[in-house]
């Protein structure tokens, strides 16, 4: 069930977001940095349980896109910052939109002790996930 569900969050992201020519990890990069703008690579890595490799890959790709920016930081010359550029901040309203009506779609049906149970029963499986 949990696959299944997988796949068709995919699927729908990849239908709403192929004319940014962007999938649904570049989607989670992009909300991350609109909550804080100026991460660095590692940071997401670690935030939304990706391994480096993929996440300097969909860098590139964002980078290329002109959707975002690397640069180096100015105390620990190690670490990259990612910006948003002109083009990527634009796109913001656009993104909050899918977002919010993927979740609109999920959670349609739902009441409130219904939904509350549901997250918690999501938190627990992302707990258990984390440990494999």
């Amino acid at each position: 069930m949990i696959s299944y569900t997988y796949r068709s969050v995919q699927k729908h992201f990849a239908k709403e977001l192929a004319q940014y020519h962007i999938g649904w990890g570049h989607f989670a990069i992009l909300m991350s940095l609109y909550d804080q703008d100026g991460r660095s690579q590692d940071s997401l890595a670690q935030s939304k349980g990706f391994d480096k490799t993929m996440i300097a890959k969909s860098i590139l790709r964002l980078e290329k896109e002109g959707i975002v920016y690397r640069k180096i930081d100015q105390e620990d010359k190690r670490i990259k910052r990612l910006y948003l550029t002109e083009k990527g901040r634009k796109l913001r309203p656009e993104m909050e939109r899918i977002g919010f009506e993927l979740n609109a779609l999920l959670l349609k049906g739902f009441n409130s002790d219904e939904l509350s149970s549901a997250i918690e029963s999501v938190r627990k499986i992302a707990l258990n996930a984390a440990k494999l």
